[in-house]
């Protein structure tokens, strides 16, 4: 059981890396994404064995008088099925909104608010992220960049815990502020409370969509939805002169060879799409869009992947 478990699961893992980086460069040459999703795997062995005795009654001189011999084999014939994400999987998958306060909760598990916000989110109170993608172009507030790098000093540094609460339909966050701050943390608190209106010093703030302004007590965020997320890792794709942007989520190679060693690589066109190994801060975009991919998937528990093993 445990060589078939950790066998399948490695290769579940790498299957799911190559059809996502698949769809990002899909998304770059105007193609629509597709995902397939394993919901189920059966394992089934076939065991064979078979046995005979030979016995020569006047063998020749310097020959055996007889033998025994047996064979085993043992076949294995996985069937996988596959199902398509479409329908409504399809449209809260990747058209929704990822919900502004899943990102909270991510923060307060650990994940950095700077990659985070930089990934998923269109505008913080009405300052705006930058979007490259054709079918969501936006330009930035060059304030962004800024606020989410001083955001994230602050989580660093514990400055600010965050509880996500549910309440009247709709989500609360208590922010707690450590009462010792440094003066550098205390200089990145007030741009954030100058560049993104915040009023609040600690307590309750209301969390709500909008691409707007927020009202006194609130935090307004605007979210990508993962048709956005893969359209904007998308242009991380090198060109033919194999450049990508300065300021790309990620960086994709290619080439018209397979890479020697890479993180995940995948054949589209004809030609090889491929993450390297080394670079650590596209594994971990890439690490990112996989987990929000597998958050925004809300109608799948039905659908979860099933191995069946015969053991008996």
């Amino acid at each position: 059981m445990s060589i078939d478990r950790d066998d399948y699961t490695q290769r579940l893992r790498e299957s799911e890396k190559s059809q996502l980086l698949s769809n990002i460069v899909a998304m770059h040459y105007g193609d629509a994404p597709l995902f397939l999703g394993v919901t189920s795997v059966i394992s089934q062995y076939t065991r064979e064995s078979g046995a005979g005795v030979g016995l020569t009654l006047s063998p020749p001189e310097n020959s055996d008088h007889g033998g025994v011999s047996g064979s085993i084999v043992l076949r294995e014939t996985p069937t996988v099925t596959y199902t398509p994400m479409s329908g409504e999987r399809f449209v809260h998958s990747l058209l929704s909104p990822i919900p502004p306060a899943s990102l909270l909760a991510m923060m307060e598990a650990g994940w950095e608010s700077d990659r985070l916000f930089r990934i998923t989110v269109r505008s913080i109170n009405g300052v705006r992220n930058i979007s490259r993608s054709t079918l969501f172009t936006q330009a930035a507030d060059p304030r962004f960049r800024e606020d989410v790098a001083a955001l994230r000093r602050l989580q660093m540094n514990g400055v600010i815990s965050l509880r996500i609460q549910h309440q009247d339909k709709g989500y609360t966050a208590a922010a707690t502020l450590e009462p010792n701050m440094s003066v550098a943390d205390k200089a990145d608190l007030e741009r954030l409370k100058t560049d993104l209106r915040l009023t609040f010093d600690g307590g309750g703030v209301r969390i709500v969509f909008s691409s707007l302004g927020a009202a006194p007590g609130e935090i307004a965020i605007a979210t990508r939805s993962m048709l956005e997320v893969l359209a904007e890792l998308g242009e991380g794709v090198e060109d033919e002169k194999g450049n990508t942007p300065a300021d790309a989520l990620i960086r994709i190679h290619s080439g018209d060879t397979a890479p020697a060693r890479s993180h995940v690589a995948v054949n589209y066109r004809g030609r090889w799409f491929w993450i390297d190994a080394d670079d650590e801060e596209s594994k971990r975009i890439f690490l990112l869009t996989q987990v929000l991919l597998s958050l925004s998937d809300q109608t799948s528990g039905a659908n979860a992947p099933l191995v069946t093993i015969p053991a008996g």
